[in-house]
């Protein structure tokens, strides 16, 4: 009797050891499978809430009509051509490598779910650069964009949220870029990204815009902050800085972009929206155009600013000047200012703040519209590194000439400046 009740014990024993080791094994595994599931997403984000934050971050998919034509176009193989224009979040900033932003991401994993061939016929200009706003995004908007596409693009993506201000000619400017981009081209798509910083960004200011014109928008911002409150990542996981992304972060916006052509893949094609006769804001920037040079509408002199400065920003994609063609006023040199004939409604011009690490002095500039002194710019400003500074020197609602004269300040005459770029209206 008592060597069975032995037996019996011992049975029970074992068979509460592999029921341990069975439970044990079995909650492993479903740790094991939660962890998979979660490292597919950054910061290990399970999969229901990861859609949850991709499903709040595409705030309006617009009128479907122009994406779905492009994701047509993608998955026929046929050649598609796609442009992100932004600032420097666009451009790549915060990885370690550039090629980890967004912008990247987002054009890799586009191509490998809607292309056959992993994008041999999808051609990308990633068109970012630091510390701009719309309005220069506008004025280089040909050049950075159909310059280097070649053509005009089939996507067009527009961030400029965490560069721009709160001010009216930024929100025109923007408008520009979306009108502009709409009418040139009637399969051109447009996306309004409005990127997340820790001092916000300006997607109120646009959404009225975008709404208008019926285009796709993105707001990254408000997840991220859900994100970081609800403990899902931490500020320092997503961001290395007040503005750029981590690799991770820069992962999480591609995803806001592919999570707003899923949508629209999905969903039935509808009718092509129809752009407004008026513009949404007043002073239209109508006709914007690039200067280049002398045109019918502009005749330069271009007097001491006849040099070419070989230091102005560049972009992280060519490692070169963005800027090969400016008017410089090299230092130590001496002579005529520059004067400008011009036929137009508003006048952008942008000038260079030097950087601090080169040693070649900049001084201030004085600028005159029509005989008065407009404003006087320092480019020499302490901190600058080499960065454009845009500003309106002309801002008007009907056409009219202009005479714009641009010389060195009192006691700067010997000093550097360098006008980098302008763009006009008319």
């Amino acid at each position: 009797m008592k060597k069975l009740l032995k037996t019996l014990i011992l049975a029970a024993s074992l068979l509460a050891l592999i029921s341990c080791a069975s439970t044990v094994a079995s909650k492993n595994e479903v740790k094991g499978t939660e962890e998979k599931e979660k490292s597919n997403r950054p910061f290990g984000i399970e999969e229901d809430v990861y859609k949850e934050f991709m499903d709040k971050a595409v705030i309006s998919v617009g009128n479907n009509y122009r994406l779905k034509k492009v994701i047509e176009k993608l998955r026929a193989g046929e050649d598609v051509y796609i442009a992100a224009l932004g600032g420097s979040v666009t451009e790549g900033a915060g990885p370690q490598n550039f090629r980890d932003g967004y912008a990247y991401q987002f054009c890799r994993k586009l191509n490998a779910a809607y292309t056959s061939n992993n994008g041999q016929n999808v051609h990308v200009a990633y068109a970012g650069l630091s510390g701009t706003p719309s309005s220069l995004g506008l004025t280089r908007y040909e050049s950075d964009v159909v310059g280097k596409l070649g053509h005009l693009p089939d996507l067009l993506i527009i961030e400029f949220a965490v560069n721009d201000d709160g001010s009216d000619e930024q929100a025109r400017a923007f408008e520009a870029l979306v009108r502009n981009a709409l009418l040139a081209n009637d399969e051109t798509a447009v996306i309004a990204l409005y990127s997340a910083a820790t001092y916000g960004n300006q997607a109120n200011n646009r959404k009225s815009i975008a709404e208008y014109y019926r285009i796709p928008q993105i707001d990254v911002l408000p997840i991220v902050k859900d994100g970081i409150a609800r403990g899902q990542f931490s500020q320092k996981d997503y961001y290395t800085d007040m503005v750029h992304p981590t690799k991770l972060g820069h992962e999480f916006q591609a995803d806001c972009l592919m999570a707003l052509v899923d949508k629209t893949d999905a969903q039935n094609l509808i009718e092509a929206a129809i752009i407004p006769e008026d513009w949404f804001k007043s002073k239209a920037l109508t006709n914007f155009t690039r200067i280049l040079g002398d045109d019918e509408n502009v005749k330069i002199k271009a007097g001491s600013f006849d040099g070419t400065d070989l230091t102005t920003q560049s972009i992280k994609e060519t490692g070169k000047g963005n800027f090969p063609q400016n008017w410089y006023h090299k230092s130590g040199s001496s002579g005529d200012s520059f004067v400008m004939e011009i036929t137009c409604k508003a006048l952008i011009f942008t000038y260079k703040e030097q950087g601090s690490w080169l040693n070649v002095k900049f001084g201030k500039a004085d600028v005159y519209v029509d005989g008065k002194l407009k404003a006087t710019f320092d480019g020499g400003k302490a901190g600058g590194w080499c960065n454009c500074v845009p500003k309106f020197i002309i801002d008007e609602n009907e056409l009219a000439t202009h005479t714009v004269e641009v010389r060195m300040a009192e006691g700067c005459e010997k000093e550097g400046f360098t006008i980098v770029a302008m763009g006009y209206s008319k």
